[in-house]
């Protein structure tokens, strides 16, 4: 079980082969978004390196474990393993669904519920992101994610 929860972590958020789906954001606020937009449609083989691009290079995502504790991985570390599970060729498809931004100044949070697929399994979540304008650019500064269960 615990080597599922693994490869569920790897396709967090994002497709695999399938045309890219576009995530369930409120208009409210443009620029969040469509960083959302690029989260969820550059998460793909061909363009990973792009989607890479939208987390700050001390980007932290953090995850619950089964038994209670927390894994958490450096921008290098959760990219590594994204690359590694587009390497398998399964088919990975994440889409967001009920999701609120909620923005003051340069700084956003984001709280969705997801649904990850990877052509065998279909697991639900929640996640929160932490967006901060960088050189006048929203980007991603953390991410935070739990199956259902």
């Amino acid at each position: 079980m615990q080597l599922l929860r693994l490869v569920l972590i790897l396709g967090l958020l994002w497709l695999a082969s399938p045309p890219a789906r576009a995530a369930e954001v409120p208009a409210s606020d443009p620029e969040a978004a469509a960083l959302l937009k690029d989260y969820i449609g550059l998460y793909a083989a061909g363009t990973l390196e792009r989607w890479r691009e939208l987390f700050l290079p001390t980007f932290i995502a953090t995850s619950t474990n089964e038994d209670g504790s927390l894994t958490t991985r450096s921008l290098d570390e959760f990219y590594e393993r994204q690359r590694k599970s587009f390497g398998t060729g399964k088919p990975v498809s994440e889409v967001l669904e009920n999701t609120r931004i909620e923005r003051t100044g340069k700084l956003a949070f984001v709280r969705s519920d997801f649904v990850w697929t990877d052509g065998e399994a279909t697991l639900r979540g929640r996640l929160m992101l932490l967006l901060i304008v960088e050189r006048d650019r929203l980007r991603i500064q953390a991410l935070t994610f739990s199956y259902n269960g």
